[in-house]
This record gives structure tokens, C-alpha cells and sequence, in this order.
């Protein structure tokens, strides 16, 4: 028998910032100066920049000039929460567009989905208000020479890789002057995205413009917006059902099983999900490499597979809902025989699939 090593098992990576405000800086709080120009975000707010030409606004209570809080250029209006805010352009003429971007803290993982939320106040001085707010999330900061709108075109030239724009859903005019509009859609992540660009992405004639003007005016007007509170917040993977899953962040060695944090996440996470659907069942799957014999290794990866079922257990779930086996080294990922090969073998997978309770 050979001499198995205290192996430890690596694995896929899913987040743990669960709750998390992957946002930096998403309230605006911190400050690298007191705010007394306009067109000084990309200065003064900490994190956030302008990806156009589009010269976005940073409002603050420390300022004494017409970029404090309550009081600015533009009206009156309190912070959702804080001291701060930013300020921007969403419709104006002539399709000219103020954006905001900011680097996420961390990349977001490929298949797991996530949780958009801001708060959207209009100021009291626009001539009307728009129902279109969008994002875009990029691998790398936009640096776009226009005052124009980004839309599809300008985003598919520049060099770095982007999301498509996505629409926050529109119940009705974000018309509110006084109270904060609240603004939320949730995503799946392609694994590229490290940075949050927000604003209307569409021209003037495609945006849906609702003007406070009684008679028709020659110019159009503008509708000019407050942002604060803007959070992204990491919600789980998007599992499908019949598909194999590795589990992540798990410990083995000889007869130990350790979890990290970041597995007993990824543990919640499958439970979390398979709580909010009742009709889902999950079966637990024990591996090992080719090392040591075929009796240790079919034992030992039953006993990984059932550590982790216990702990699902041990989380609420119903043990009708969950099976547990191992296959020992008969099932290798990689037959190359080579020390990648073997940490790629020793795992611990998952597959979640119809289940019909026979007692209701």
C-alpha cells in the first residue's frame, strides 16, 4: 500500500462576500477633497471617475460653495443616507450624457448571480424625467472621448471587454424630487466584470422623456438626477439541475475533514438553494486520486462525501433530500497520472435534480 501524503484538496473558487457591498466607496462618503468646482468627481469623490467626457458632479454638506448637501446648483435635497452624493445628467440636449464608474473590490465570479441596487433622486430644478437608467460592468476602467451616449456602438469599439446594458426594470417615471427612488435588478456574472458604469445609454430620441413644460418648447430640456447608496451584493451560483458541481474550498487529509470559511459558504449557499426550491433533491460525490488501494480509497471518499451531507444536514435539510456515495479513484477528471492530474481528482461534486416527495 502506498503512502498517501496529507493531501489537500484545491478547488473551484466561489465568493464569499456574501452580503458584501462589492461597491467601493458606493455611498459616496469618502472624499479626497471637499467639493468646490463642478465637474469634480473624478477628483474629488474616492474611487468613482467619469468614463466620457461627461463632466458628473460630486456634492457634499463639507462644501460652502453650490456643491453642498442640501442645498447645490441644482435644488435641494438630502442625502439618501451620509453626507454625499453624485450628480448627473441623465437626458439633455443635443444627447449629451454624464456617466459614473467605479472598480469593484473584487471580480465577480462567472456564474454566480448578483444584486444591483441605487437610489435616485430627481433635483428640483429639471425641466422633465426620464424612466431610462442603465449599466454596464467592463474587465477594465472606460476612457471614451464623447459627450454622447454610450450605446451599443461606442461600447462594442473600445478595447477592453464589456457587458451588455442592462435596464433597470421601469414601473414609471422616476419623477420623485423629495423622496429617493429606490432602483434594483439582479445578474449573472460572466467572470470578467471589475468595474460599474452607470447612466442612460440611449439617445434622446430612444429614451422615454416626460416633460414638466406645459407648452411645447423649442430646446429640449433636461432632467438631471441624484445618486447614492449604489450597492452590488453577491447572492449565490445559479445551479441548474443535472449538472455536476465541484464543491469548493474543502480540506482533506487522512481521516480529518476540515472546512474553510469559504467552503461553509459555498455549503450555505447549496442549502439556501435548495430551500427556496422545495422540488430539488441533491446527491453527494465522493473522489479520490490513484494513490493508496482501492479499499482505502473507496472508504475515504465515502467518508468526504458523507461529511459534507452531514453538514448540509446539520444546516436544516431534510435527509430525504440528500444521498451521499464514493467512487474512490474510479472516476478521474485527469488520467495523466501527473501531480496536477491527481489534485484535480481529489474532490467532492454535487448534482441537484427533480425530486418528488412521496409524503406530502
Amino acid at each position: 500500500m502506498k503512502v498517501r501524503p496529507h493531501y489537500i484538496l484545491f478547488l473551484l473558487m466561489i465568493s464569499s462576500g456574501f452580503g458584501q457591498n462589492l461597491v467601493q466607496n458606493g455611498g459616496f462618503e469618502e472624499f479626497v477633497s471637499c467639493p468646490v468646482k463642478m465637474s469634480n468627481l473624478n477628483k474629488d469623490a474616492k474611487y468613482w471617475s467619469a468614463p466620457t467626457l461627461g463632466t458628473t458632479d460630486y456634492f457634499n454638506q463639507c462644501s460652502r460653495t453650490k456643491l453642498g448637501v442640501p442645498m447645490n446648483f441644482k435644488g435641494k435635497q438630502e442625502p439618501y443616507e451620509g453626507a454625499a452624493y453624485a450628480g448627473l445628467y441623465l437626458f439633455a440636449p443635443h444627447d449629451y450624457r454624464e456617466y459614473i464608474q467605479v472598480p469593484l473590490k473584487e471580480a465577480l465570479e462567472k456564474g454566480s448571480r448578483y444584486r444591483l441596487t441605487l437610489y435616485l433622486s430627481l433635483s428640483e430644478k429639471s425641466d422633465g424625467a426620464v424612466m431610462d437608467m442603465g449599466a454596464v460592468f467592463a474587465e477594465k476602467p472606460l476612457s471614451i472621448h464623447t459627450k454622447r451616449e454610450l450605446g451599443h456602438g461606442e461600447l462594442s469599439s473600445v478595447s477592453t471587454q464589456t457587458s451588455h446594458i442592462k435596464q433597470f426594470p421601469i414601473n414609471e417615471y422616476y419623477e420623485d424630487k423629495q423622496t429617493w427612488m429606490e432602483l434594483t435588478f439582479d445578474m449573472v456574472a460572466k467572470g470578467f466584470e471589475n468595474h460599474l458604469i452607470l447612466g442612460n445609454f440611449k439617445s434622446n430620441a430612444g429614451t422615454n422623456y416626460m416633460s414638466f413644460k406645459k407648452a411645447p418648447q423649442k430646446e429640449e430640456g433636461y432632467s438631471y438626477y441624484y445618486l447614492d447608496d449604489i450597492s452590488l451584493t453577491y447572492l449565490g451560483p445559479e445551479y441548474k439541475t443535472n449538472e455536476v458541481y465541484v464543491l469548493d474550498h474543502v480540506n482533506f487529509n487522512f481521516d480529518r475533514f476540515d472546512l474553510q470559511p469559504k467552503a461553509e459558504q459555498s455549503l450555505r449557499d447549496i442549502y439556501e438553494h435548495l430551500k427556496k426550491n422545495p422540488n430539488l433533491k441533491v446527491a453527494i460525490n465522493g473522489h479520490t486520486d490513484d494513490l493508496g488501494s482501492d479499499e482505502y480509497n473507496d472508504v475515504l471518499s465515502r467518508e468526504r462525501a458523507g461529511a459534507v451531507a452531514q453538514y448540509l444536514i446539520g444546516l436544516g435539510l431534510d435527509k430525504k433530500r440528500i444521498t451521499s456515495k464514493g467512487f474512490g479513484d474510479s472516476r478521474p477528471l485527469d488520467t495523466t497520472l501527473t501531480e496536477e492530474a491527481r489534485r484535480k481528482n481529489r474532490r467532492v461534486e454535487f448534482v441537484m435534480t427533480k425530486f418528488e416527495d412521496e409524503n406530502p
